[in-house]
């Protein structure tokens, strides 16, 4: 079943995760002209190579556990924290443990 995007004024519970992590995927709650913002759910031992996305970002850990490599580090995410990157940062990520993120991308589309 394909997820709606919300609309402005809609609720949206970020925390709706029963399916998440069977699909070790995400799920785009919101995409606007400027904004994308989705759910990545992680199992324990996934990793993401080297990337970038296009557009600044915050990618804030809701659940689990993250070591998150930019800019010649990596730190780890925790319930709570959050980390900002700006536009095109390349980074990889190493989930320690099943995880959820929420990711918010300030997109340049016209």
């Amino acid at each position: 079943m394909a997820l709606s995007h919300a609309r402005s004024g809609d609720l949206v519970n970020i925390n709706d995760v029963a399916d998440a992590l069977a699909s070790n995927g995400s799920a785009t709650l919101l995409r606007d002209d400027h904004i994308e913002i989705f759910r990545l759910a992680l199992n324990a031992g996934t990793t993401m190579q080297e990337h970038s996305a296009v557009g600044a970002m915050t990618v804030q850990c809701l659940s689990g556990e993250v070591e998150f490599s930019c800019h010649g580090r990596t730190q780890t995410l925790r319930p709570g924290s959050l980390i900002y990157l700006n536009d095109a940062a390349p980074h990889a990520l190493h989930s320690q443990q099943e995880s959820i993120l929420l990711v918010t991308l300030i997109l340049h589309r016209k």
